[in-house]
């Protein structure tokens, strides 16, 4: 069971909640200069949402639709939801421009057969399954500035797992918001501080905890180089999708992959 919480600070007008197992991390969100009952009205909201989005696209849950897709496209074509199918058909393009890098099959996806009349899918041998790992954090963080929009929300800090972060406004206390940038594998050092306003943040790479998760599709081996790689966008799955590709791109690879996305800058921490 997804289990959440949430406070208000009446002080500093400012509202923070916490959903510590969602989409394989913690997120958290603080809403700035806020009332309570607004506050509380989009959180609602936003819990919902998560959760709902945790059931779609969490392989690992038998009961997901991507579960069901990855089981039944082994033997035949699978019908999806409008949904999914819009966000397939997003990763194919995104397949596309990075040259083949990001792949949500860690396969090849483009051997994946696509019916666009019945909306379904297929997969060309039992070998194949989608992992949406890269690309759901940051589908979610679009949905919910949404949502901050409509509630005419105008200052407020996303965070999935300090790796896919959203500034949206800026601090109370502050002309925007600061991020510090750790080096995994110096404790204490502190790589970079980037600030943000109504903007993105993806960070990706290799920790001494976890230094092996982003596979090279065209390899088949995982990465396990030192590094870490942030990308500012205005998009955070734009933001996601090119830190995970950047991570693997060979170094002629890199600007001609970069000029296919909207970015605001992009960092490599060679360490």
């Amino acid at each position: 069971m997804i289990s959440f919480s949430s406070n208000y600070y009446e002080s500093s007008s400012s509202f923070h909640g916490s959903i510590p197992g969602i989409m394989g991390t913690r997120f958290d969100v603080l809403i700035a200069k806020t009332t309570k009952e607004k506050a509380l009205l989009v959180w609602n909201k936003i819990v919902a949402e998560l959760i709902r989005l945790h059931k779609m696209m969490n392989r690992f849950d038998s009961k997901s639709e991507l579960s069901r897709i990855n089981k039944g496209a082994k033997k035949d074509f699978v019908t999806v939801s409008d949904e999914m199918w819009s966000v397939l058909n997003d990763c194919k393009h995104y397949h596309s421009i990075s040259e083949g890098l990001f792949d949500i099959t860690v396969n090849n996806l483009s051997k994946i057969a696509f019916e666009i009349e019945s909306k379904s899918v297929a997969f060309p041998n039992k070998d194949f399954y989608f992992d949406l790992g890269g690309y759901a954090k940051g589908y979610a963080i679009e949905k919910i500035k949404k949502m901050l929009l409509e509630a005419e929300i105008e200052h407020a800090f996303l965070n999935f797992g300090d790796s896919s972060i959203a500034a949206i406004g800026h601090h109370p206390f502050g002309d925007c918001w600061s991020v510090s940038i750790d080096n995994p594998f110096k404790k204490g050092e502190m790589l970079k501080e980037i600030k943000l306003k109504n903007q993105d943040l993806s960070s990706s790479g290799n920790v001494p905890t976890h230094p092996q998760h982003i596979i090279d599709p065209f390899t088949k081996q995982f990465n396990s180089d030192k590094k870490v790689v942030c990308v500012v966008a205005k998009n955070s799955i734009d933001a996601e999708v090119l830190t995970t590709t950047l991570m693997i791109a060979l170094s002629d690879q890199e600007n001609r992959i970069k000029s296919n996305f909207k970015i605001d800058k992009s960092i490599v921490f060679n360490l």
